[in-house]
């Protein structure tokens, strides 16, 4: 619950660095200012957003650090309240020193997105923008960050509400309507349709922006798979840009799984390399535990790179994993370019459909041919960082198919005879729906869930 007191938190990254901040929010926080720090020149008080050099001190007047302090009166900050921001050196150690300070002088300490929450109840940002904030604080490229810093700006929210601006004037119609059914106001059956038809369409491209605004957020799933020793432990490795798989001449080296996240061209993929795919009764145990696995990762992928050794020729076990979850998209490597080819991309076509690409893993040739044609699964030459309002939280996506589900039923309704006051029942949910997405319409549950996963100083 939002209380009105004061809070702090050191609102930098866990561990050293150059510079750390502390951060308070609330009605103490200027008379906690005065407290802990003491400017080099003498102020007669605190101007908003203005820098001051100084001192932080203790309570007996011992210099903890040099540093800086800006005081942010409310509204125009973060939270909408006044807010100091202490800048000192970022020893983990001092920083809790002059956290400690701040707590003394009637502060505490600040919860799990405590500050954004803040900003959100005091009008500052609305829910999808605070979300946002998340987002952006844990965008893994700068395409997801883009995506992030577009909902913050308001992108999303202002096409939400301009939808449902045009759905409250369809209830308005409904309604007078209603009201006024016996005089000279006739709104025919098709008009209501109609305008219910294009929020229906809007709601729908809008959801279908999810799958590949979820890739942005969370990252793209793709499995190497193949038969063992074909490279691709060696191409993870170079696709990561460092030595995070073991690679040995030994066949069936990797026996778990490994999860690792790259940047392809701006979208995140999350790698994973498995073990190879081989017949389990030629393998030993701790291999068909692996095996196993791997199965499992290529359930889950959105995208499979089945690795070939270019250098050898094709065996029934190459076959198997060509066949392997046909429906995935997919991409052929064809690895150890850099040997005598043996198998060429005429002969693979035979029995594969899709991108094929020649690469050399240990000679980081034809990675960026890869790169490419992994994200052109999904993406299709339209780029990941296209203008429109893009979803990316499945929040979000619920919302939106409850509000497309009672717009139907609004629809059906109308398209049945039903009385009109059910329709408007209908239209209304729909547009309680959408306001859960910018927090016109919620509840605490909801706010502890969301801010919950937080850090502690935003």
């Amino acid at each position: 619950m939002y209380a009105g007191d004061t809070i702090a938190a050191v609102a930098t990254a866990t561990g050293a660095g150059g510079i750390g901040i502390i951060r308070v929010s609330g009605p103490l926080s200027t008379a906690i200012a005065a407290r802990v720090f003491a400017p080099s020149a003498t102020a007669a008080k605190w101007e908003s957003h203005r820098l001051y050099h100084g001192q932080l001190r203790a309570a007996d007047g011992h210099v903890l650090d040099e540093g800086l302090a800006v005081v942010m009166r409310g509204p125009r900050s973060y939270t909408g309240e006044d807010v100091i921001e202490l800048h000192c050196h970022g020893s983990p150690v001092l920083l809790r020193r002059a956290l400690s300070e701040v707590l003394r002088c009637g502060a505490r300490l600040a919860e799990p997105g405590e500050f954004t929450r803040r900003a959100f109840l005091n009008g500052r940002l609305d829910l999808a923008q605070a979300e946002a904030v998340l987002d952006l604080v844990r965008a893994r490229t700068a395409a997801g960050a883009a995506l992030a810093a577009q909902q913050l700006g308001g992108r999303l929210s202002e096409h939400l509400a301009g939808l449902r601006a045009y759905l409250t004037d369809l209830k308005a119609l409904i309604e007078v309507q209603i009201d006024f059914s016996e005089e000279e106001v006739d709104i025919s059956a098709s008009q209501l349709l109609s305008t219910i038809d294009k929020c229906l369409v809007t709601i729908q491209d809008l959801i279908n922006t999810f799958e590949r605004g979820a890739i942005l957020r969370d990252g793209l799933r793709a499995a190497i798979v193949g038969k063992p020793n074909v490279g691709k432990s060696s191409l993870l490795n170079a696709l990561l840009g460092e030595d995070r798989a073991i690679v040995t001449a030994v066949a069936g080296t990797t026996r778990d799984t490994i999860d690792e996240t790259a940047d392809f061209d701006g979208v995140p993929v999350v790698l994973s390399d498995t073990a190879g795919l081989r017949d389990p009764e030629r393998a030993d145990a701790l291999e068909r535990l692996g095996i196993e696995r791997t199965a499992a990762k290529i359930a889950q992928a959105q995208v499979l790179l089945k690795v070939l050794d270019a250098a050898a020729p094709l065996d029934e076990e190459d076959f198997a994993v060509l066949k392997a979850a046909a429906a995935t998209p997919q991409v052929v490597v064809l690895n150890k370019i850099d040997l005598p080819q043996v198998i060429s991309e005429q002969e693979v076509r035979r029995s594969a459909d899709g991108h094929i690409v020649s690469v050399s893993a240990t000679k980081r040739q034809g990675l960026a041919g890869l790169r490419r044609a992994v994200i052109g699964q999904w993406f299709n030459g339209d780029g990941p960082t296209a203008q429109a309002p893009v979803l990316a939280n499945v929040r979000h996506r619920d919302a939106l198919e409850k509000a497309r589900h009672a717009l139907a039923l609004a629809r059906e309704a109308i398209c049945h005879g039903h009385p009109l006051e059910l329709a408007a029942v209908d239209v209304q949910d729909a547009i309680d729906h959408m306001g859960t997405i910018t927090g016109k319409v919620t509840s605490e549950d909801v706010l502890d869930q969301i801010f919950s996963e937080f850090c502690i100083g935003k």
